[in-house]
């Protein structure tokens, strides 16, 4: 028998009750007008400049630009919610999380978090587990802590409810959109979707002595990031070389804010402190290099480059165990820059290509930057080709000119969250033979492309493109990434990184230090 403890009597830090944010967003709800401009801003997006339109139709069995056509038909009886969940599936049954809709103030910068993380493992014979790892100290009461296993989500047994939560998730493949199930149980960013219909969640969990018990845990709402006293997007939104899932991005910041080392929280979320971690690790009387990078979202590839190449140099000649597990991706010329150090001879990066439409055309057109671009979107016209001739993104060997290379063993460690340039690089270390990748799932994430943002593409195409009401957003993929040397042309959506090995976690993971999972990543490089 289950005893039910009441509510901690504190709240956690820095955040607001689920039901007084609502109260704020329902006091002054979207006009209709400004619900029919988003839609119609969605259309031209997916129709013009979504370069994975044609893959998604075929792969997903999805009409985005037809369920576009019938919520413009059917917006008037709609409540607020009802609307911003409608325009969010359309984008989510694309299964990119590249490209979606971005709520307007006052959803926009903030996250929707229970205050602690959930993990999973599973016992040799399958049987899985499903552990709180980190815990806000004010959410503490009556064993309900670190190591506690939930059974039970609102009267739902807990495998059962992941499933349904994956299955609500914008992953390409089965791995991802269980992650991300996972993930989303306690933070859910408002940017990219509507809040949690329930304010508090019931829990049936066993103590770590192994009673049985229930609690109840409220939603709260904070800031992923203020400036001058208001929330802010967690990304650039006028970045030109970006790959990432920005909902993502956005838990990341909070989980560190909620869950990082005290010391580790007075740097800012893009801060070259804040997205690597170097330490040395010991392993069956060895040392090795261990290196987290936990994302890619910096301001710029030099510096990253710079930092990565001074701790590998620093590496034990055992060898450098590199991971970008729940890496959601940034700067994708950090990322190859990254690589590039990594390696000790010329790494060939992935290439990008535009869908051939007249908006493409356009963009390249206009845009000295995309001028490579333009013979082969202007030949469509004959050739009848969907996509326009790949080339790379940037040149990694320019960027690294003078940094030390690592030539020693390596490997790399992914999971189904790694994404977009996360997933660009796990590409690169496989495709340029840098060592093996050894994955907690079967694939990366698998999110290819490019990214932009509906007020970037309006610097571009104010003609096509006009104002978004309240802050309202949409991100898009606009130029699809493809593998090179035995994988060349190969598109990383939908597909992502094949692991060489697949490790499944284990308590000692979970629980403990990632030991199993080292010892497996140290066994590859010996």
């Amino acid at each position: 028998m289950r005893r039910t403890i009441a509510e901690p009597d504190r709240t956690l830090p820095d955040s607001v009750g689920l039901e007084e944010f609502m109260r704020r967003v329902e006091a002054d709800p979207l006009p209709l007008a400004d619900r029919y401009r988003l839609v119609a801003a969605a259309r031209v997006l997916l129709e013009e400049l979504y370069v994975h339109l044609p893959l998604k139709r075929a792969m997903h069995a999805t009409d985005p630009v037809q369920r576009l056509r019938l919520l413009e038909r059917r917006l008037a009886p709609l409540s607020e919610l009802q609307f911003h969940a409608e325009l969010t599936d359309v984008f989510r049954g694309l299964r990119d999380l590249h490209t979606g809709y971005q709520l307007p103030d006052p959803y926009r910068g903030h996250v929707a978090t229970l205050g602690f993380l959930v993990e999973r493992y599973a016992d040799p014979d399958g049987t899985p587990h499903h552990v709180v790892s980190k815990i806000d100290p004010s959410l503490v009461h009556a064993g309900f802590d670190v190591g506690a296993e939930l059974e039970a989500w609102n009267g739902v047994p807990i495998e059962r409810a992941i499933e349904r939560n994956a299955a609500a998730q914008a992953g390409s493949n089965l791995d991802a959109r269980l992650a991300r199930g996972l993930e989303s149980l306690t933070l859910r960013p408002l940017r990219t979707g509507p809040p949690p219909d329930e304010h508090r969640v019931l829990l049936a969990y066993r103590t770590a002595g192994g009673r049985r018990r229930e609690t109840r845990v409220p939603w709260r709402v904070r800031a992923v990031e203020r400036h001058a006293g208001r929330a802010q997007d967690p990304v650039p939104t006028l970045a030109t070389s970006l790959g990432i899932d920005v909902g993502s991005e956005a838990a990341r910041q909070v989980k560190r804010a909620l869950f990082a080392p005290p010391q580790a929280r007075r740097s800012a979320a893009r801060a070259l402190r804040s997205v690597l971690h170097y330490r040395t690790v010991r392993v069956r009387g060895r040392s090795y290099g261990y290196l987290r990078i936990y994302s890619f979202n910096v301001s710029g590839a030099r510096p990253f480059a710079e930092q990565v190449a001074r701790i590998a140099a620093g590496a034990p000649a055992g060898g450098l165990i590199v991971d970008i597990r729940g890496n959601p991706g940034g700067h994708v010329p950090a990322a190859e820059s990254a690589l590039q150090v990594l390696s000790p001879h010329p790494v060939t990066p992935v290439s990008f290509s535009l869908s051939t439409t007249r908006a493409a055309l356009a963009l390249a057109r206009a845009n000295p930057g995309f001028r490579v671009w333009t013979h082969s979107i202007r030949a469509a016209v004959e050739t009848g080709e969907v996509y326009s001739q790949a080339f790379p993104l940037t040149d990694p060997e320019a960027v690294t000119a003078g940094l030390a290379r690592h030539t020693g063993p390596k490997v790399l460690v992914t999971d189904a969250l790694s994404y977009s340039a996360a997933d660009i690089f796990a590409a690169g270390f496989q495709d340029n033979g840098l060592g093996p990748v050894l994955g907690t799932a079967r694939r990366t994430g698998a999110g290819g492309a490019n990214v932009w943002t509906h007020e970037l593409l309006r610097v571009w195409l104010p003609e096509i493109l006009g104002e978004l009401p309240r802050g309202a957003g949409f991100r898009v993929a606009l130029r699809r990434a493809t593998r090179a040397r035995g994988n060349v042309d190969v598109p990383l959506e939908d597909l992502g990184v094949e692991a060489d090995e697949l490790h499944r976690l284990t308590e000692r993971d979970v629980t403990g230090h990632n030991q199993d999972l080292l010892a497996a990543a140290a066994a590859l490089l010996a």
